[in-house]
């Protein structure tokens, strides 16, 4: 099937007709006006107002390419190389998760649960990705001293270009939470806040997951081994009961199928106060706990 001409309004047919077996139809419309915004800084009113306009060969190759990576389910942020979370614009590309919703909410928790607190507070986020939590944090809480850590070399570098695009100063480190070998290992009672979004997904869960999340996304930011789901969780437990300062709490985005567990695990390791939080959803997505 070709596009009858350059015209937007035979593009909008063409994409409609190529991809309407491969998305729902209120997706497949939120894709298209990412896609028309993206490369032709067109918005929905204006796909109607300018129907009749033509476009230039260029720009009509572009999005023939992004129509082909659809029809492999290949996420819409990955193929324009940017998610929006909080408010703000990020980078994202194979080596980072694509930020979500609960995330936001979970950001939305630390930013309330903050706001009385008159003190520079000291945060760290583990496994930090596309550096979406503390990047958005920072800009929230303007005084805090924000450290961020990942495993990923890679994930870690786009983590850098985020902070620097948004504005904000954020301390990097390159670590491992199941065998940390910087200094931050060596700390004490240094952090007021600890948030992690780790992996928790168990590897026997992958079989339901939607394609374009296991073709696509990082495995080593998503899955866990199904002996051991909470390793990630323990770790950072472990870490955070000499890391956090006394009242320090900390804050976990965790698997819904696994609330109870978790929440026992901080309890046995010591923590107060240890609450799970459901999410817009009506889904225990948050879990949280000082010491």
């Amino acid at each position: 099937m070709k596009i009858a001409s350059n015209k937007i309004k035979d593009i909008l047919r063409y994409f409609r007709e190529e991809l309407q077996d491969v998305y729902p139809k209120e997706e497949l419309e939120s894709i298209i006006a990412y896609c028309f915004e993206y490369y032709l800084k067109l918005n929905r009113a204006e796909l109607i107002s300018k129907a009749e306009q033509t476009i230039s060969e260029s720009e009509l190759l572009k999005l023939n390419f992004a129509i082909k990576d659809l029809k492999i389910q290949k996420p819409i942020q990955y193929i324009l190389g940017e998610a929006d979370f909080y408010r703000l614009k990020f980078k994202v590309n194979e080596h980072v998760l694509i930020p979500r919703p609960e995330t936001e909410e979970l950001v939305h928790l630390i930013i309330n649960d903050t706001k009385k607190i008159a003190e520079s507070l000291s945060i760290l986020d583990i496994g930090t990705g596309s550096g979406c939590i503390p990047i958005a944090l920072k800009k929230n809480i303007l005084s805090a001293k924000v450290t961020s850590m990942d495993v990923s070399t890679d994930a870690l570098e786009v983590a850098k270009q985020n902070a620097n695009q948004n504005g904000v100063e954020i301390e990097f480190v390159c670590d491992s939470i199941l065998n940390p070998t910087s200094h931050l290992s060596h700390l004490s009672a240094h952090f007021d806040i600890i948030v992690s979004n780790p992996p928790y997904i168990s590897v026997s869960e992958m079989a339901g997951m939607d394609k374009n999340v296991v073709a696509f996304e990082p495995h080593l930011a998503l899955f866990v081994e199904n002996d051991n789901p909470l390793l990630f969780y323990e770790a950072i437990c472990n870490f955070a009961l000499k890391a956090l300062k006394k009242n320090g709490v900390i804050y976990f985005e965790i698997n819904q199928r696994l609330g109870p567990e978790t929440k026992n695990l901080l309890e046995n390791k010591g923590f107060k106060n240890v609450e799970l939080i459901k999410d817009l959803s009506n889904n225990y997505r948050i879990l949280r706990g000082n010491i």
